[in-house]
């Protein structure tokens, strides 16, 4: 799988989402890990609200870069749990390992979006969807996503 597109609002993110859920589905695999990748304003944060708000979280998605991770509850019949990862500020992978990061994406029903995959590599599932959020010349987003670790 791989698929792009250009979009100009964040709330456009949504449909992205909304074809990822769709895709998933079809997928035995489960959880779901989205593995966000982008410089810093790209929008991995906006996608995770977007996300959020297909899923019914009604708290208020906000960046964990200072938390490292944040878990909502949702209102959605087979996803009860968003998991939120920022790994921007870990130095290293060991950093990660206290946090148990592995096993908190690998439980049932949950949906983990994990910011700066590439810092905790062994973390993230081959199985995980990679998207990747560039900025145009024209300020607009192009959004890719892949299947699996390579892209």
């Amino acid at each position: 799988m791989k698929k792009e597109w250009l979009i100009d609002t964040p709330a456009e993110l949504r449909q992205i989402a909304r074809e990822i859920l769709e895709n998933h589905q079809a997928q035995v695999v489960v959880p779901l890990v989205i593995c966000l990748r982008g410089d810093l304003g790209a929008g991995k944060t906006a996608f995770t609200q977007e996300l959020g708000k297909l899923l019914g979280v009604t708290e208020v998605i906000t960046s964990p870069t200072f938390t490292i991770m944040k878990q909502y509850q949702t209102a959605h019949t087979q996803w009860h749990t968003l998991v939120h990862i920022d790994a921007y500020r870990f130095e290293s992978e060991a950093e990660a390992k206290p946090l148990h990061i592995e096993q908190i994406i690998s439980q049932p029903n949950t949906i983990s979006c994990i910011e700066w995959p590439e810092i905790i590599p062994t973390t993230t599932p081959d199985y995980a969807y990679q998207l990747q959020i560039e900025i145009t010349k024209d300020e607009q987003r192009r959004v890719t996503i892949t299947l699996g670790k390579e892209q």
